[in-house]
């Protein structure tokens, strides 16, 4: 058997292409590692981004190991659209239709111009490549709220691609059984977050 812990990336700085963490993304990033350290962790991947693959370094530094692997699939959708510079949910404008968004719960919405379809088997091939490279043990993934929704959709045959906003830093338990079934456990748990004021632990995220 084979568990992927996939987590999304710590909090960014806004108003760049590839933005790396803020110090509140470093701080979470290192709670996380924390929390971890009672687990046996067999590998650490990540997305090529910059936000995931500093909340990668955090993680594998503080658990004393290096980063196993830079997975292109991995990466959220910045060049599938559009190119702009990256702006954190906390840092929109009240009125800023992405925010709408999210927090109506609309969340294909917040990127309209994105193919959902080519994007979700991206998520999944990522998925299916962890598997397929680590038979078993416990892997860290680190990626993105959009992948994290559109890997997790494929494994459970959901109809909707985006359908939940992920916390930053937090985490969802897949498992590939020996018998090959792909099950998840749990989803966007961020206990290694709890004790933190509620805007800081719980805020709107994307």
């Amino acid at each position: 058997m084979i568990e992927v812990l996939f987590v999304r990336h710590g909090q960014p700085v806004s108003g760049v292409r590839d933005p790396g963490l803020a110090p509140e993304g470093i701080a979470d990033a290192r709670r996380l590692a924390t929390w971890l350290r009672g687990e046996q962790i067999d590998a650490v991947v990540t997305s090529p981004y910059a936000r995931a693959r500093q909340t990668a370094e955090v993680l594998a530094a503080e658990l004393s190991r290096e980063i196993d692997d830079v997975l292109d699939g991995l990466r959220e959708w910045d060049d599938d659209i559009s190119p702009e510079d990256y702006t954190a949910v906390e840092d929109m404008a009240a009125d800023d239709p992405r925010l709408r968004a999210v927090s109506t719960g609309r969340y294909e919405d917040y990127v309209p111009g994105l193919d959902l379809p080519r994007f979700r088997r991206r998520a999944r091939a990522a998925l299916e490549q962890i598997f397929d490279t680590h038979r078993t043990g416990r892997v860290v993934a680190v990626a993105h709220g959009g992948v994290l929704n559109a890997a997790l959709a494929d494994v459970l045959e959901m109809p909707r691609t985006f359908w939940h906003n992920p916390a930053y830093t937090s985490v969802a338990r897949v498992r590939r059984l020996d018998s090959g079934v792909t099950v998840v456990d749990s989803v966007n748990d961020t206990a290694h977050l709890r004790g933190l004021p509620f805007t800081e632990a719980n805020g709107d995220h994307s």
